[in-house]
Parts: structure tokens; sequence; C-alpha cells
């Protein structure tokens, strides 16, 4: 007896060998045995995937380039495409020009080598970028094409731990301007040169400490805590103790009478001074800096040498920082090559300043070194409402004080796993870390639970580990709207689709075959959606190229717009301005055999090789059968050249009432041959024209003829997009994994759909036959609802379904329904 069975989503995905069996678990019940260039939606039905269009050639086609975000806002945001020394700026599908109308490039310092190491964080125009090998930097945006790159210059630190070996000690020669700094080892080595360095008092000295009603002399020197000032007016002290640590303050309200009070104190120093070393010596003893802070009076002179001093923290020697965020108005930087478990967090507020204060203020820099069983290196810092540290062998996630606020004293690692992450950047969706573990093959997610007080998070490759033997992620970027999808670039050049809700505990794996090798992505919001964009290796002619591609959006309300075809271009004829369009010249019934005189309005418009073109304009027209109103188009042919403004039409039918002597603005241009595909030459192309799909060509010299004109085209790579369901078993029943079936008929509801073939492994594909009603010369409607195809099945142990998509149509598939009936063993 046959029986329906139905498929309701596919919110698993596709699915490994290793879990075939499975069938006691949930997600066998939505899941897929393939799943190739679909992308499972939210909702759990699949879409093919849309194509990507063609943004133009990377610089080097023999050389990597990375895609970076850049969003100072939703509405502005650009891909930056960084290469070997360089940066271009893509915005809105295509790159932006410089004055000369050439491609806006500014040089950059990073090396092919260097790309993928780089980490990066955003504060409106500013982009902090971090490499283990460069000074941290700065990418500033002054306008679409005026980008500036500089070092990070901070202040006040950060320095390394303060020498503790009293048998090194160093001392200066001044306490302001240009001085010269002594040690009696080694200790300055070129690297430091352009580096601040830090020196500090050895111990509180014999200036008098400030108090309240003392008769004070010009330029007395008194100490007030840690903080030295000068006097800069005689007479009483007053009751207010001084505190600044910068320029001048009263300690009272002044005045010259016998009972006034108040001196001015200018602030000096806090028992340490800060300069920039500007040159070193030969035999590394000695260098030449200048005073940044005031050096104190007690580390002046070869008889007041202090061990008591450091070294910038970061240098070309001992590494630079490899990862940055932003966190509660800080700047934080961590994992250098000699410190590759600290951080460093500026002051709150000043992103720049890694000062503190004796005693430490809440508000001062942190410095953190985290001692752990293993020296696991700080690969990310990221932000999910709490701060969380990812580490090669753990995750963290950073506590403070009562009011979760980080300061140096409420600074502290909590563990919440041990899995350790990789190199490429985790992903923030939702408060939720998404992040690719140390080895690069498993994808987790980081989330905080109320059940345990912390975070916990689960693999979500696990059903899906077949795509991972033996490889791993090099990037990814996460797409919220439309997809809620992670776009991943495998390292053998494969793009897998991860979609990611966790509300809804969906996370469903495509892979996405392409011809082209993916490098690299990033996604940046532009209009109503985000866009993700690729750099892709291609051979095209039998040359390597490296192009910049942006995936299409699927959001469209007419055919026309469809655009499934991978590296691909689009013409669109349709007027967008009030240039409008007369057929004049006609009598009686208007016959298409008579020629007319087309008149364009506005500037020349037409040439001579226009002819053999057509003018399409569409209306409103009456169906002959029902009188009901619908949608016509009437095509004339251009057979003669007159004018820039007039040319000779031949129209495929009547001229209808509405467009006779009637000018009107809807209209479009549509033509045969198409140029400008040179970056696909030799290449077999899919071609829609007008929501119609036209035979496959192949590009030679860089053009393309259809075989009849074409208003709006599209022209691109192939995809073949495909799904397989897996071996069908009706849960409370017997199992029909090891019985004879067939499967003689599908039932498939799907949405806005076209071209949809169905089969059974190894059987005859058949399509869904689908045109009704519509006119010969226009496209077919798209189904929505139930269809039915017959199926080319046998009688075996297979009980699967097979659904595939090859031409640039749109295909969305909600459920399936196999009619099955099933024999013996």
């Amino acid at each position: 007896m046959a029986v329906s069975w139905i498929q309701p989503s596919f919110a698993g995905g596709e699915i490994g060998p290793s879990l075939y069996g499975r069938i006691d678990m949930a997600k066998y019940q939505v899941a897929l045995r393939k799943c190739d260039n679909f992308i499972v939606r939210q909702y759990g039905g699949v879409e093919n995937r849309p194509g990507t269009q063609f943004i133009g050639a990377a610089k080097y086609p023999t050389r990597k380039c990375r895609l970076i975000p850049f969003q100072f806002s939703t509405i502005q945001t650009y891909a930056l495409e960084f290469g070997h020394n360089y940066m271009r700026v893509i915005k809105d599908g295509a790159y932006v020009l410089n004055d000369s109308n050439v491609i806006y490039e500014l040089a950059m310092p990073y090396t092919e080598a260097d790309l993928f190491s780089i980490k990066f964080t955003q504060s409106a125009d500013v982009l902090t970028l971090v490499h283990p090998s460069y000074p941290p930097k700065e990418l500033r945006r002054y306008a679409h094409d005026n980008w500036e790159i500089v070092d990070v210059t901070t202040k006040n630190g950060p320095f390394e731990d303060i020498n503790v070996d009293e048998s090194i000690t160093v001392y200066s020669s001044a306490t302001t301007g240009t001085v010269t700094l002594t040690s009696n080892s080694a200790i300055f080595g070129s690297e430091q040169v352009g580096k601040l360095f830090y020196l500090e008092q050895p111990a509180v000295d014999s200036v008098p400490v400030w108090e309240t009603s003392k008769t004070t002399a010009i330029n007395d020197v008194r100490r007030a805590d840690s903080n030295y000032y000068r006097a800069n007016t005689a007479g009483k002290t007053g009751t207010l103790r001084p505190s600044h640590t910068d320029g001048m303050a009263w300690d009272g309200w002044g005045g010259t009478g016998d009972d006034d009070t108040g001196i001015q104190w200018e602030y000096l120093h806090s028992g340490f001074g800060i300069v920039r070393i500007t040159a070193v010596a030969g035999d590394h003893k000695s260098a030449t800096a200048s005073v940044v802070s005031r050096i104190p009076e007690n580390v002046v002179g070869s008889t007041k040498a202090s061990y008591k001093w450091a070294p910038y923290a970061w240098n070309s020697v001992k590494g630079y920082p490899g990862t940055v965020v932003y966190y509660q108005q800080r700047l934080y930087f961590a994992a250098s090559t000699a410190f590759p478990q600290t951080i460093w967090a500026s002051r709150t507020g000043d992103y720049k300043d890694y000062g503190k204060n004796n005693p430490i203020q809440d508000d001062d820099r942190i410095i953190y070194t985290y001692a752990g069983r293993q020296v696991n290196e700080i690969r990310h810092l990221i932000d999910v409402g709490s701060l969380v540290v990812l580490t090669s062998g753990g995750e963290y996630v950073v506590s403070g004080d009562q009011n979760k606020v980080l300061t140096p004293s409420a600074f502290s690692f909590n563990s919440q796993g041990s899995n350790g992450c990789s190199d490429v950047p985790p992903i923030s969706v939702a408060n939720i870390a998404l992040f690719i573990q140390q080895k690069g093959s498993v994808v987790r997610d980081l989330a905080y639970s109320f059940d345990v007080d912390g975070f916990q998070g689960s693999d979500l490759t696990i059903l899906a580990n077949h795509l991972f033997q033996k490889r791993s992620l090099v990037d990814w970027s996460f797409c919220i709207v439309p997809y809620s999808s992670a776009f991943c670039v495998r390292d053998d050049g494969k793009l897998l689709v991860l979609t990611y809700l966790r509300d809804q505990q969906v996370f469903a794996w495509a892979p996405q075959s392409s011809a082209g090798f993916y490098e690299s992505t990033c996604c940046i919001s532009e209009g109503s959606e985000d866009a993700v964009y690729f750099s892709v290796r291609r051979v095209i002619n039998g040359q390597t190229v490296r192009y910049i591609e942006r995936l299409s959006s699927r959001q469209f309300t007419d055919d026309l717009d469809a655009f499934f075809v991978d590296c691909g271009l689009s013409y669109d004829g349709r007027n967008t301005d009030t240039r409008t369009a007369a057929i004049t010249g006609g009598s009686g019934d208007w016959s298409y055999q008579v020629d007319y005189t087309l008149t364009m309005s506005g500037s020349s418009y037409f040439t001579s090789g226009d002819v053999g073109a057509q003018i399409q304009m569409p209306y409103t027209g009456t169906d002959p059968d029902t009188g009901a109103d619908v949608a016509m188009e009437l095509r004339c042919d251009i057979v003669g050249y007159i004018s820039g403004n007039v040319v000779t039409v031949r129209a495929n039918r009547n001229i209808p009432p509405v467009l006779r002597n009637t000018a009107t603005t809807n209209w479009r241009m549509a033509r045969m041959t198409f140029a400008g595909l040179n970056h696909l030459e030799g290449q077999t192309v899919n071609i829609l024209s007008d929501a119609s799909v036209e035979p496959q060509k192949v590009v030679t010299g860089g053009k393309v003829t259809l075989e009849s004109p074409g208003g709006v085209v599209h022209i691109g790579l192939p995809i073949n997009a495909q799904f397989e369901t897996l071996d069908i078993n009706i849960n409370g029943q017997e199992t029909l994994l090891d019985k004879k079936q067939i499967i003689p008929t599908v039932t498939l509801i799907v949405n806005a759909s076209r071209g949809i073939f169905a089969s059974t492994p190894g059987g005859q594909w058949y399509e869904y036959p689908q045109r009704e009603f519509e006119f010969y010369d226009d496209p077919v409607d798209d189904a929505t609802g139930k269809v039915e195809i017959k199926l080319d099945s046998n009688w075996d142990k297979v009980g699967r379904v097979k659904v595939r998509q090859t031409d640039p149509l749109p295909l969305s598939v909600l459920a399936v329904l196999p009619r099955i009936t099933v024999g013996d063993f």
C-alpha cells in the first residue's frame, strides 16, 4: 500500500555518513543527506544560493588578498581589500575611485604573508589594526577616497614590569628637555628608539610633606602622597591638599593678609618620569631621550642611579600585541610575542593613555598577566556582554567588581572551557560568541547560561563532521539579514554555510560547490540587508585570477531581478528617469505588419548600431478569454535608424490603444550582444534574459550574443544546486531501512520557484511541467504551493528523493512529501 510521508523541515542541514543510522535522533527527521548550493533558512526551508556579482579583479592575480569590514554606521559601510602592501576600498558593490577616475589605493605595511594574522576593532572612523610583527596602527577614514594609516601613539605606557634587580641601575642627566640615560648594563637596544622609557626614584626622598598653614616661599617643593609640587607663590598653605597631576592649582583662597592662606602649586612629577628614546649608544649602556613627563631630581646624576626602571612593553624584538578590542570605555591590547598571556587596557575614557596613579585608581590602566598551567597564547578578546578571552588552550570570562566593572584591582580570569581557539577571529552574534576551535576543524558557540551562572557552548559541527575531516576553516563572516548564517571558507577553497539561530536550536550546514577557490570573506550592512563579499581565485582561459565578488540579494519580487549565476554581471535596460518613448504613424488597428516611428524625448539616445536591438514597453492589457486585466509587453524591433531620437520599429503584436501616440516612461532597451565579459573569457555561462532562460553560451572576445534581445539580462557561471533526503523512516513504526520500496511520485511544497527537477538516486531527472496559462512570449510564472513530480524509481532499499536546480532561477522548497510503497526484505 502506498503511503505519504512528509519531511516538514530541513533545519538539520547536511549531516555526515556517520549519522545515517541515527534514526532515533530528532535531527534525523529534519536533516539531509546532501545540501549542495542550497542555504537552510531559519524557518526550516531550503533555498538555492543566489549568485555572486563580479565587483572587480584584485590588484595581484598571483597573491592572496583579505577582505575586512569597515562600518561607521549602518549607512556608511565599506569592504576593504587588504593585499600585499596596499588597501583598496569597496562601497555599495563597486570600487571607490579617486579624482583621476582610477581605483583608490592606500599604501600599507602588511605583506601577503601577514594578511590573515591581522586582528582589528573599530571605533567610529578609526579601525585599529594589530599584528605581532608591526606596531599597532590606526586606519582613519576622512572621505570615501581619503584614508590614512598611522601608528598608534600611546602615552604613559604601557611598560614592562618594573625592574627589581638592584644591581642594574639607570640615571638621567637632567629633569627636562633632551637628556641622556646612562646604565651600568647594556639594557638599551636599537629596538627601543622611538619608544617610551620609565624611570622611578628608588625611594621616598627628604622632600618635606605638604602641611596646612605652613609658611612657604616661592620654589619650595613639597610632597603630597606620591605627587611632588613646586610653589609658585609665597605665603601660608591652605586647607586643600594638592592632588592634581597636571598644571597648577591652589590649596586655598590666597591673598596677602596675615590671615590669608593659599599657595599655588605646580605639579612636577609623581616619583617617576617618562622619556621617549631618540638614539641608543653603540655599547647599549646609554641612550638619548626627550622628556615626556618630568624626571625626579632624585634620579639625576650618577650618584642617584635607580634600579626602578622599565622599557616600553612592545617593540620589534619582543613583538607587538596580537589582538585588540574596545570594552567598557577602554582599549584593550593583548598577547605580544614576549608576553603571550598579558592584557594591557587603557585608562577609562582615554584610549591612548596607559598611565596610573599612586595609589592606583579604578580608572587607571590595567595590566594583567594570566598564570595558568600552560602558556597558552591569548588569541582573541571579544565583547559579548562580558569580556571573553579566547586562548590557544581555553576560554575565559573576565570578572570585575560587584557591578561587573573591570578595574585594576578587580580583574580576574574565570575558565569556561578548555577547547582552545584558532587564529581566525570569532564572531559575536546577539551576545553569543562563535569561534573556531584550536585545530580549525570544529566550530563552537559560547553563551551565558543561567543554569550554571557561566558561559557554556556546544560543538556545532558534530552532525556534519564529514565536511571537516582533515580540513580547517581559514576565514568566515556572519550575515544576520536575511540568512542568520555564517559563510565559512575552508582551507581547500570550499565555501560552507552555517545557518545559526540559537533560540530556535537551528544549526545547519550546507556546502557550496563552485569552480572557484574561496580565500576570504567579509559581511557589511548595505541597504535593507547584509552584503557578503568574497575573494575568489579562479582559472579563466587558462590563467589564474583573483576576483572580488558579492553575494547577490535574494529579496526580489520579480524574476527579472533573479540573479543565480556566479561571478556574473547584469544589464538593466529599464528606463529610470523622465525620458519618454512614443509610437506614432499608425492607423486603423495599428497592425503589427506595419512599421512605425518611435521617438525618444530628451538628449540624443540612439545610434546606428542600435539597429537589431529592441524597445520593450510593458502595459496592462486584457485577457481575451476572461476579459481580466493582465500584464503584457509590446516588443518593438529597431529596423531603421533616422536620428539620435527617432528610429523605425516593428512590433510583435498590434499596437495596443494605450500606447498609440502616447509618450510613456515605462520602457526598456533590449539588446542581443553583450560585451564587458572579459573576466569570463572562454567560459560557458548561464543566461537569464527577461526572466527566461537562454541557452548556454561560451564567452568569446568578452562577448556573448543571445537568441533574442533582452532588456534585463544576467550572465555568469552556472550554479548546480541539489539536495537529497535521508532514507525515509517513519517514527513509531517498524524501520524501513532494510526493506524494498519504491517512490513513484513526490510532492514538494515550494515558494516562488521555477525550473524544478526531481529524481531518485540513479534515476532520470524529471521536470515539473510548469507553464500553464502564460502568453507564449512571457516567462513562466513562479510556482507557490504544492507541486507533484513523477519519479524514475525502482524497487530497491534506497528510499531517498533528490531535487535540483541547474537553471539561473529561484527554487525554495519548504517540505518534501514522497509517496512510498514498501515491500518485503
